[in-house]
């Protein structure tokens, strides 16, 4: 079997999953990933149709499999980080988002969203100093990002019981 043959197997799984059928979709990334362990985008688009499934425990393999073949690419992290804040591994989270961050410099959608997802994580482990500071970058980033602006205020109800 040849590339083309782990390019054709990617593309029909890529094909499932656009129609919505997941479990095709993971029988075709797995078929790919069985001739090229290596091949990445395999591994990220698997660990998608995972959380498509909402089966987390599983698309965080994929999206740690991908993180580790490939350590300098950042939108694995991203998928990675969002992850661990549905697993509720909010530190874990948090340390991810940061790499993200760190590496990712568009000041796009994907930036911002990290930010927001950072500063829920931070939200969810009462850390409202830190929530807030990140949430008010997001809200920098976006002056109109509806959900930075709901979890701010948030925050802020949480800091004034605390003082």
């Amino acid at each position: 079997m040849s590339e083309q043959d782990v390019e054709m197997f990617y593309k029909q799984a890529m094909s499932y999953l656009g129609q919505g059928e997941i479990d095709e979709a993971l029988e075709f990334f797995d078929k790919a990933l069985k001739l090229d362990d290596w091949y990445l985008p395999a591994w990220n688009d698997k660990g998608v149709a995972h959380l498509e499934k909402k089966d987390y425990v599983q698309a965080l393999n994929c999206f740690e499999k991908v993180v580790l073949l490939d350590p300098v690419s950042s939108m694995p992290l991203y998928n990675k980080g969002y992850v661990q804040l549905i697993l509720e591994n909010y530190s874990d989270s948090i340390e991810t988002f940061d790499s993200f961050l760190e590496r990712y410099q568009n000041k796009d959608d994907f930036y911002k969203y990290a930010l927001y997802l950072k500063g829920q994580a931070h939200y969810n482990l009462k850390e409202y100093e830190q929530a807030h500071e990140t949430l008010e970058e997001a809200i920098l980033q976006d002056k109109t990002f509806k959900e930075a602006r709901e979890l701010i205020i948030k925050v802020l109800n949480e800091e004034k019981k605390i003082k």
